[in-house]
């Protein structure tokens, strides 16, 4: 199995995680570390961290963060580079159906990197534009 941890800006992990567990119910192989505007990267990379460390009996873990190239992704990205021993992916631009499809589909992975690819095309695939489109129906003008 893969676990999961979500990080983002501000309340984005939990704010996800809390629609999550309205969805699908609690996991507890899903780590959220938020942020917070008083947070330093120091701390954001301790918690990252600890949450990495909660999944150690994981095969590996996904990363989920909010923006490429934003802290969150920035300190996982670290954190991957000084665990070499734990499998550790870290994917941007996460979205909730992503997430829903990676709490889904957790057990049948052992690989982070075979699930980043999964989970990716999950999230582009939902994204989608509202179209209205009208309905022409087929009435016979009476030529009046």
């Amino acid at each position: 199995m893969v676990g999961l941890l979500v990080t983002g800006h501000g309340h984005f992990a939990t704010g996800l995680g809390s629609a999550l567990q309205l969805i699908a119910g609690e996991n507890p192989n899903i780590v959220y570390v938020d942020f917070e505007a008083d947070h330093s990267t120091e701390t954001l990379t301790a918690n990252i961290n600890k949450g990495l460390d909660q999944m150690k009996e994981c095969a590996g873990v996904l990363v989920l963060s909010d923006l490429a190239g934003g802290s969150p992704f920035k300190c996982a990205v670290e954190c991957k580079f000084a665990r070499p021993q734990q499998p550790i992916e870290v994917l941007a631009g996460t979205n909730l159906p992503m997430l829903i499809e990676a709490s889904m589909s957790m057990t049948m992975y052992d690989d982070p990197d075979v699930m980043a690819n999964a989970v990716s095309e999950s999230g582009k695939n939902f994204i989608v534009k509202f179209v209205l489109e009208e309905h022409k129906d087929n009435v016979e003008e009476d030529g009046i």
